[in-house]
Order: structure tokens, then sequence, then C-alpha cells
């Protein structure tokens, strides 16, 4: 949202509003890492929310929305700014849903940005009220995406559900996740033989699958070669957190959120990725952003995964990934790398090139004014 931000100031005046920082935790924000400088000629308006620890509790989450979609309603109303944009950014579908208005109030060009697709992700939520809720949604997103009047998506995978509801003759934009050439550019770092590193970074919760990496934590145990690191955060990390103490794993490392700065150093001076995504339909649409920051870090990838993520890796021939069942060969295939300076090369070589080619910011940002602008 940075570059989309940076990119359409370059050519249009831009106001953000958004909330106050607080996912994942709002104490992260007292540090200074974690803030990133915009332009001065942006205007921020950031609307405070009470509603907190929500993370691992969905109704106080479903609470939030509603209180984030309350404040808007607000500040639309009051608003005396013109806008001849609204660009709006799902999940959730509350702020989509209150753009609605500010399309109305404003008699603006309303661009939805689709980053997942809620609320078909709820059915890999177990619940009556997750059920619930889905199903009351249905009926908003609909509406959304007939209503809008541009529709972008960061991953192929999201067409044939999204076309599905709005029809085959609806154009519907893709528009990957993007690094700059800065990223892109970064050499890995100089690496020691004696230790290998294989890093996961990013979300802990319902859509990701640790178990098969605490399953090659602990075939590599009497490896004194390897250690895996985990970076990020989400309903479950404290619950993995606990296991990699009750397990005893003393080959897994696990470390709060870090600002993407130190992230990006952490994958340029790591070996091996893993990625991990569980055997459910809806996952089999999404794209991880962190795939493609493997990818721009020249880091091989190894895993479970399925569906479009699977496909891309495939496809740049940057990795490995398996069906949850071949733990044998995830384990073999993991062995070969951890010995295999130059299969490591090899994949990291190609996966950098890849996205390079396919989720480079500066072909993003032609594409972005393209699909806002055109007629």
């Amino acid at each position: 949202m940075k570059g989309i931000c940076q990119a359409l100031n370059e050519v249009a005046d831009v106001t953000v509003w958004t909330t106050e920082p607080h996912y994942p935790q709002k104490d992260l924000y007292r540090q200074a890492d974690f803030w990133e400088e915009l332009p001065q000629d942006i205007k921020i308006r950031r609307i405070k929310t009470t509603s907190a620890n929500f993370e691992q509790n969905f109704l106080r989450r479903f609470l939030l929305y509603l209180e984030v979609l309350f404040c808007f309603f607000k500040l639309i109303i009051r608003e005396t700014e013109t806008y001849d944009i609204v660009f709006v950014t799902s999940p959730p579908l509350s702020v989509p849903f209150i753009g609605l208005l500010a399309k109305r109030k404003f008699k603006a060009n309303f661009v939805v940005d689709i980053r997942d697709l809620w609320p078909e992700t709820l059915r890999a939520v177990k619940g009556i009220f997750p059920k619930l809720l889905r199903y009351l949604s249905y009926p908003i997103e609909k509406h959304i995406y007939h209503r809008a009047d541009k529709l972008i998506i960061n991953s192929e995978g999201f067409t044939e559900y999204i076309q599905k509801i709005v029809g085959d003759k609806r154009k519907i934009y893709f528009l990957p996740n993007g690094l700059t050439d800065f990223e892109l550019k970064l050499a890995p770092a100089s690496k020691k033989e004696e230790k290998i590193t294989i890093v996961y970074t990013g979300n802990m919760g319902i859509a990701q699958d640790i178990d098969s990496l605490f399953h090659l934590a602990e075939s590599f145990q009497r490896n004194k070669k390897a250690r895996f690191l985990l970076i990020g955060y989400g309903r479950n990390y404290m619950e993995i957190q606990q296991k990699i103490n009750e397990k005893g794993f003393e080959n897994i490392i696990i470390k709060p959120p870090e600002s993407r700065k130190r992230v990006w150093k952490r994958l340029q001076e790591a070996d091996i990725a893993y990625i991990g995504l569980k055997e459910h339909p809806v996952f089999e649409t999404v794209m991880p952003g962190k795939v493609i920051d493997y990818m721009g870090a020249s880091l091989p990838i190894i895993g479970v995964a399925s569906g479009y993520s699977k496909r891309i890796i495939e496809e740049a021939h940057s990795g490995v990934v398996f069906h949850k069942e071949d733990q044998h060969k995830i384990t073999e295939k993991l062995a070969e790398l951890i010995e295999s300076q130059e299969l490591r090369k090899f994949y990291g070589k190609n996966g950098n090139e890849y996205a390079q080619q396919n989720f480079n910011w500066q072909t993003n940002k032609g594409l972005l004014y393209k699909f806002i602008f055109e007629d």
C-alpha cells in the first residue's frame, strides 16, 4: 500500500484514510523501525480504535471491523473535500462497504483492491459464529463487487471465484505484490557453510501449515548443520512458541514481528526458505507475499503448498513444494538442499530472475496507472 500511495502521488493528490497501526500488536509501533516515511504531500488521516487483543479472538476482531466502519462513516459524512477516485482494500469487507458511501457522496470512481477472498476464507474457520458471519457477508461481497468501477486482484487464483460473482464479461485487473529495484538487486550476504538456516517469515494463522515445519525440524534435530528460524505473528504464535518449548526443539528459533528492513536482512543471511499452506480449497487461490520476498532475496523455496502458489514456484523453478502426505520426500529434498550449495544457488537465482520479470514494483506502477486511469 505504501508503494501504491507513492505511485499515485506522482500523478495525483493523495489522501490516506486509515487506522492508527495496531496489527498485529499496537506496542510494535512504539519502535522507530516500524515507521516508514511517506512523501510529505501525502495527507494521512488516522482514526483511533478502542478494540484491543483482537488477534486471537474472532468476535473481538469482528467488533474492531464494526468500530472502523463506524469511524470511517463519520469521516465521510463530515468531509468537505472532493475526490475523484476512492481506492479501498479488502479484507475485511467493512472498508469497501463504507467505500460505497464515499463513492456516492463524492461521485467518484470506486476501485476495490482484493487481497484475500473474504468471507470465503472463513470456510477454514470452525465455529457457528464464523459460519453465520460468512453467510451474512456473501450478499455484501456481491454488492461491493458489482458496484465497483474497477476490481484489482493480487493473485490470479482469485479470478475464477470473482468472475462467478460479476460475470465472465467483467474485466478483472491483476496487480501482484512487488519488490523495489533496491530489494531485487541486493546481493545475498556471504554465508558460512557451518550452519544452514531455514527461514519462515510472516503470519502464523489458520492458513499456515507449521506442523510440517515441525516435522522437518524433528527430522533434522541430530543434524548440527541445520537450524530453523521463524519470524512472525498470528493467532497461533503463542501456541507454536509453547510447542517449541514443550518438544525441546533446540534447532528452532522463534522471534516476534520485526520491521521489513530487519526481516529482509534476515532473508539475505538465510540459506533456504519454507512455505507452508494447509490443504484447503480457499488457500489454493492465494499467493503469499512471503513467496515473492523469498524469490527476491534469492532463496530456494521448500515446503507444503498447492494451487496457485505451487504453480508459480514451479513455473519459476525457484524451489520444490509437496503435498502434506509427502513428508518423506520433503525431508529428502531438504537434506539435498542443505548439502548442495550449487542447488541452492540454482533455485535462488531462478527465483530472483522470475521476481525481476514478474514482481517488479516499477512494472507494477505502470500497470496501476493503466488500470485506474484508463477509460
